[in-house]
C-alpha cells in the first residue's frame, strides 16, 4: 500500500500576504472591543485557529468565540483575492505527481475548515484534497492526526496504519504532531523556520521546498518496498 499524504496550508502550500491576514484579524478584534491587542508581531506558526483566537480573546465563552469566528470567515471570504496569495514553487507539480499516482491526499491544517477552503479555492487548489482535519475544534495541533486518520479510513475503505501517513508542514509543531501519531514527518523550509531549525526538531526529512518532494517520495516509497 502506498502512503497517504497530509499537507499543512500556510507556509507549506502558500503564503497569504502578512499584511492582509494580520490587518483583517486586527480589525475584527477592534470591532469586538479588543483595542489593546497588537497582532503584528505575534507568532501564529503551527497553531490552530481555535488556539489563536482563544488566546487573542483571552479564553472567551463559546458565544463570543463563534461570533468572532463567523465575522472572520465572512470577511476573509469577502476580501481575499488571488493577488493576496503566493503559491510556493513545487506545489502544483507535487500535487499533480500525487494525483497521477492516485495517492490519497488530504489536509492537516490549523485553519478553520472554511478558511482552508477559501484560501485553496482562491488559488485553484481545493479539488486536490479529498479529506482533512482542521482547527475548528482543537487547541492542540497534536489532536488533528487522529481526526485526519479517521477521515482517511472512512473515505478510502482501506486499512491504513498511522505509520502510512506522511505529514508535510513547515514548523516544529507540524513535526511534533506527526511524531505524536507515529507518522512520517516531512518538514519544508518555505515558512518562517529555516532548514537548519527544522533539521534540529526531529523531522524524518527536511526539504528546501516542495520542488524536492517528488524525488524524495520516489526514494521513500522504494525504501518501503
Amino acid at each position: 500500500m502506498q502512503p497517504a499524504y497530509l499537507f499543512d496550508i500556510d507556509g507549506t502550500l502558500l503564503k497569504v500576504r502578512h499584511k492582509v491576514n494580520r490587518t483583517l484579524i486586527q480589525r475584527i478584534l477592534e470591532r469586538f472591543g479588543f483595542n489593546h491587542i497588537d497582532v503584528a508581531g505575534l507568532d501564529f506558526a503551527g497553531k490552530t485557529d481555535r488556539d489563536i483566537f482563544s488566546d487573542l480573546l483571552k479564553q472567551p465563552d463559546e458565544d463570543m468565540f463563534h461570533q468572532v469566528k463567523q465575522v472572520y470567515l465572512q470577511e476573509l471570504e469577502r476580501s481575499l483575492s488571488v493577488s493576496d496569495i503566493h503559491v510556493y514553487n513545487g506545489v502544483h507539480d507535487s500535487l499533480d505527481y500525487l494525483r497521477e499516482r492516485a495517492a490519497w491526499t488530504g489536509l492537516l491544517t490549523g485553519n478553520f475548515a472554511r478558511a482552508a477552503r477559501i484560501k485553496l479555492a482562491v488559488t485553484g487548489l481545493l479539488d486536490r484534497f479529498r479529506f482533512g482535519a482542521f482547527g475548528d475544534d482543537h487547541h492542540d495541533r497534536n489532536d488533528l492526526p487522529p481526526s485526519a486518520f479517521e477521515e482517511l479510513v472512512r473515505h478510502s475503505g482501506e486499512q491504513f496504519r498511522p505509520s502510512d501517513l506522511i505529514i508535510i508542514g513547515d514548523t516544529p509543531r507540524d513535526v511534533a504532531c506527526a511524531r505524536s501519531f507515529g507518522s512520517v514527518a516531512v518538514a519544508v523550509a518555505t515558512g518562517s523556520y529555516s532548514y537548519e531549525e527544522l533539521s534540529d526538531c526531529g523531522a524524518d526529512t527536511v526539504l528546501h521546498s516542495l520542488e524536492e518532494f517528488p524525488e524524495w517520495n520516489e526514494r521513500y516509497v522504494a525504501s518501503r518496498a
